[in-house]
C-alpha cells in the first residue's frame, strides 16, 4: 500500500451509520484479492476502528494524545474444527491521526483451524504513561 488512506474520520467515530470511502473499498478488494472468507472487508475495517478507538476511550486518553496509536488486527482461522487445513486471511494495521483513524496496510496472512482473531494495540511511551496516570489517579495509598 504506497499511502495511508482514511478509514473513518475523527467526526464521524461515533455515526453508526457512516459507510466506507470508495478510495477504502478499493484498496481493500485489491489486497483481498478473490478471497473473501477470512479476511476484513471495507465496512469490517471501520468497526474495527470503531473497536480501536473505544479501546482508547476505556484508557481514558484525551483526544489531543491519541495520535500515533495504531492497532493491529489479524483475522480467526476456520471454526470448524474438522477444517484440517490453513487458509488465507488478512491482517490488518492502522494508525490514529488528528484526522481520524487511517489504513497503514492491509497483508495476507495464513489462519489456522480455531485461532482467535488476534488484536495487538501499539501505544508510545507518553500514551501508556498517560493511560497509567488515569487509571490509578482516583486511588488513595493507605497505610499497610
Amino acid at each position: 500500500m504506497a499511502k495511508h488512506i482514511t478509514i473513518i474520520t475523527a467526526a464521524d467515530l461515533k455515526d453508526t451509520t457512516s459507510t466506507p470511502s470508495t478510495e477504502l473499498s478499493l484498496a481493500v478488494a485489491d489486497a483481498n484479492g478473490s478471497a473473501n472468507t477470512f479476511t476484513y472487508g471495507s465496512h469490517a475495517i471501520v468497526e474495527l476502528a470503531r473497536r480501536a478507538e473505544k479501546r482508547l476511550d476505556a484508557m481514558a486518553l484525551p483526544k489531543a494524545d491519541r495520535v500515533g496509536f495504531e492497532a493491529q488486527f489479524s483475522h480467526a482461522g476456520p471454526a470448524a474444527k474438522a477444517y484440517k487445513y490453513s487458509a488465507k486471511g488478512s491482517l490488518v494495521t492502522m494508525r490514529r491521526t488528528a484526522k481520524g483513524w487511517v489504513l497503514s496496510s492491509i497483508d495476507r496472512i495464513t489462519v489456522f483451524p480455531a485461532q482467535s482473531e488476534r488484536v495487538v494495540y501499539r501505544a508510545t511511551e507518553r500514551q501508556i504513561s498517560e493511560a497509567s496516570r488515569r487509571a490509578i489517579a482516583d486511588l488513595q495509598q493507605i497505610a499497610a
